[in-house]
């Protein structure tokens, strides 16, 4: 197991898992395992390239929360130990993370992320995407010498997170409901690496393949619910909790699910509530460039009831990720991640 001793004063545990802090044995436990977990990445993405190196610590050495690598340990942790095998895992979650930031930040015109320049604002596009090819590439040896199963649940991850970006390219089929596509986009580009974190951390943990299941499940849907949080902070969040501007992805035109529903509404038989969101959507559609307009637009599906449904489907998302857990036997552990799913739908940022 994980040395437990007394870790890094510098690290700190991320929002939503106060119970392992107060814990004395998993505190220190996470906390230390936390801090291999740094020294892998920053070894893992050194190059003797020099401008391979820069690019690829540009996103690593601005931070993160780490949730994707504690899960890992946590998932561990209820189903056997933490062992050097699940610290490599978690490294690789979070690598594969890390380089899915660069691809996204091209793909969306991102000029910020992580409070610093994104990679593509600095260097061009170019660099920014083969940066992040290069760190996939690191990931992947990572998790080659951890075995067969490992090296398949990378392959397979990959893969939805392609996928899902695709999907989210491409948009809804004409026959399609766009508020299932969107969930399905949000499994393919982030309940896929979560899944995976609880995955590699219960198998390599030494965990019975019923504990492997549920905690790809846990993973799963806990995913959803952080993702569907994200996307409606990003209107109703308070930006000096979240560090967003509010508004941002109605000002880019992209359709998160609050306003989806209100499209839904738009469409459907009630004559009150169609009017309602027909009403709104001539503000969400039109030009947003001006900040008292945005601002204007946000207030306005920020208080419509599209916006507390939305939260109520994260929320629901949040207790089917809890509900998965039953299973386990009482530990600090299993507190701490229904912990972590009720903190993802409480947060204001």
């Amino acid at each position: 197991m994980t040395d437990p001793s007394r870790p890094n004063d510098s690290l700190r545990l991320p929002e939503g898992f106060e119970l392992i802090a107060q814990d004395s044995h998993l505190g220190p436990l996470m906390l230390r395992s936390l801090d291999r977990i740094e020294q892998r990445l920053a070894e893992s993405v050194h190059s003797a390239d020099r401008i391979a190196d820069v690019t690829a610590r540009h996103l690593l050495d601005a931070g993160g929360k780490r949730v994707r690598p504690l899960l890992t340990l946590l998932a561990a942790e209820v189903a056997g130990e933490v062992t050097d095998e699940v610290i490599e895992a978690a490294a690789v979650v979070e690598l594969t993370h890390l380089a899915s930031l660069y691809h996204d930040d091209v793909m969306d015109s991102a000029p910020m992320r992580r409070g610093v320049q994104t990679a593509h604002t600095v260097w061009g596009n170019t660099v920014a995407i083969l940066t992040g090819d290069m760190i996939f590439a690191r990931a992947s040896a990572m998790v080659s010498a951890l075995g067969q199963e490992p090296l398949m649940i990378q392959a397979t991850t990959f893969e939805r997170l392609v996928i899902g970006q695709l999907q989210e390219t491409t948009g809804p089929a004409p026959d399609e409901d766009p508020v299932a596509h969107y969930i399905k986009v949000l499994s393919g580009k982030t309940g896929s690496l979560i899944a995976a974190s609880g995955q590699y951390g219960a198998l390599l943990g030494g965990g019975p393949r019923s504990v492997v299941d549920l905690m790809v499940v846990y993973g799963e849907k806990v995913g959803l619910a952080f993702q569907l949080a994200d996307d409606i902070i990003d209107l109703t969040g308070h930006p000096d909790v979240s560090g967003k501007i509010r508004g941002t992805d109605l000002r880019e035109g992209v359709d998160t699910l609050p306003v989806l529903l209100l499209r839904r509404d738009a469409a459907g038989s009630d004559p009150a509530a169609a009017a309602s969101a027909r009403e709104l959507l001539e503000l969400v559609d039109g030009d947003l460039s001006d900040d008292a307009a945005l601002a204007r637009a946000v207030e306005a599906v920020s208080e419509h009831p599209a916006a507390a449904e939305a939260w109520q489907i994260a929320n629901d998302w949040a207790d089917e990720a809890i509900a998965a857990l039953e299973p386990l036997d009482d530990s600090v552990a299993k507190a701490a991640l229904i912990e972590f799913a009720h903190g993802v739908v409480h947060r204001r940022g």
